[in-house]
């Protein structure tokens, strides 16, 4: 062993495991089955010291390094072959402050930890639909979710982070210190080194909403989205609703004979008065021919978890998507023809409305590029069996495809893997965006040790001066 192992082995305080230890091959999966990646050593830190030595391992070891939070990267970037994967998985700390109405999240935890921790309060910070995604990458890469409208995307909220960078400098990052670096940080991605803890704005949210699923037979889809189309543009800023393309799940409240079939649905959360919500979503159930009304005053807890059963660990995945500038006849005619045939029982499309709060909010106020009124397409191809791969990647780029003609190939960089046939990071960002984030890439991690990411090149060090 080496003198950078011996020194790591006796600071680390959190566990470390290479390839033949036990339990190797479970630590080293990711939520995306298709991802089978084999780092040389994963260090699962406790706290912030160990972060640093597992930083300072990777350099004097010259190994490359990956990051993960919750693991949840569509695209597997929270994980990589032949280096250091720095774990943040046991740093799921989450504290609440009710007076000023913050949170402080440790790097590693999950919405279901914010969430939780915020509702005893009767608060929640905007995060994304399944709760067992990690807030990190969430938050770096925009984040959106069921309370956009009323009070924007997760990175909106950031308001504080503590950063480790590639040399192992600790930064305090808010709008008095390394107020460039907070600009980055809110939707940068995981460019400019490792985020240990955030600190969040929450509002007053629950703990009761009124929210679920209002489902519709898949013949009834270019209605239910022009209905949804007028419907949006009217709502309140409390009220999300998003069109879900799916196969009937096997619950009590849909018609048995639905079960297994394509469906598709307005899903809607208002996370005003109890009062309010029920007004506000009386048009929709007043709408069309239903199969289930599933609309009802449940805990906010309870919405957050809805989604995760059809999001399990495991299953392999190839995800694209497009921001459409407007939802026109023609969108809605392509958009629901290529939902009749979801590729398989597991696979989602979902018709997500980006306006209101988002969209108020100035261009340049964040790293986060998308501002303008649109829709979100989000096709999520999913199934369990590895000899449908080859299939089900290529119903996804076939149906980008088809989107892209749409669109612009702006998307959400969350919702997208690497595998793609347009270069999706410079159709995000315009270019002099990226070159002011490649003018902070330079100056944070001019090597680019953190690029397991939707990278960033620094800029050339003659830019930077």
């Amino acid at each position: 062993m080496t003198k950078a192992w011996d020194q790591l082995r006796g600071a680390f305080l959190g566990s470390l495991c290479q390839p033949g230890d036990a339990g190797y091959d479970q630590r080293r999966r990711v939520y995306n089955g298709l991802i089978d990646r084999h780092p040389a050593l994963i260090a699962t830190c406790q706290g912030v010291s160990d972060v640093v030595v597992a930083l300072a391992y990777a350099r004097e070891s010259e190994l490359p390094v990956a990051v993960r939070g919750g693991g949840h990267s569509v695209a597997g970037h929270g994980t990589c072959d032949d280096g250091v994967l720095v774990d943040l998985s046991l740093m799921r700390g989450v504290r609440v402050d009710p007076l000023r109405q913050t949170v402080r999240v440790e790097g590693g935890a999950l919405l279901a930890d914010v969430d939780r921790a915020t509702q005893l309060y009767g608060l929640a910070v905007p995060t994304g639909q399944v709760s067992v995604t990690g807030i990190a990458g969430l938050a770096l890469g925009g984040g959106l979710g069921r309370l956009q409208r009323k009070f924007g995307l997760t990175c909106d909220n950031l308001v504080a982070a503590d950063v480790v960078t590639a040399d192992g400098e600790l930064l305090t990052v808010d709008e008095d210190s390394n107020p460039e670096l907070l600009w980055g940080l809110r939707g940068g991605g995981g460019n400019f080194g490792v985020v240990t803890s955030f600190e969040f704005q929450a509002h007053p949210v629950g703990p009761i909403v009124v929210a679920g699923l209002m489902a519709y037979p898949m013949d009834q889809a270019a209605a239910v989205a022009g209905f949804l189309r007028e419907f949006i543009a009217a709502a309140p800023p409390e009220l999300s609703a998003d069109q879900l393309f799916m196969h009937t799940p096997p619950r009590p409240d849909i018609p048995a004979e639905m079960h297994g079939l394509p469906i598709t649905g307005i899903f809607v959360c208002h996370c005003g008065s109890i009062e309010d919500g029920m007004a506000a979503v009386a048009p929709l159930r007043a709408f069309g021919e239903p199969v289930a009304d599933m609309i009802q005053p449940m805990p906010y807890v309870e919405l957050q978890r809805m989604l995760d059963a059809m999001n399990p660990n495991g299953n392999l995945h190839y995800w694209t998507g497009e921001y459409l500038p407007a939802l026109t006849d023609e969108a809605i005619a392509t958009i629901t023809g290529l939902n009749g045939g979801l590729f398989s029982p597991h696979s989602l499309v979902q018709l997500i409305p980006f306006n209101a709060r988002p969209t108020a909010i100035p261009a340049d106020a964040t790293a986060f590029s998308h501002r303008d009124e649109s829709w979100l397409v989000h096709v999520l191809g999913q199934w369990t069996d590895p000899a449908q791969t080859q299939a089900g990647i290529r119903w996804g780029k076939e149906f980008g495809a088809q989107l892209r003609s749409l669109g612009t190939g702006d998307v959400y960089l969350n919702l997208v893997t690497d595998d793609e046939d347009v270069d999706r990071v410079q159709a995000f960002w315009s270019d002099a965006r990226l070159q002011r984030l490649a003018r902070l890439k330079a100056q944070y991690d001019p090597g680019n040790v953190f690029r397991f990411n939707h990278n960033i090149a620094p800029a050339p060090v003659a830019v930077v001066s």
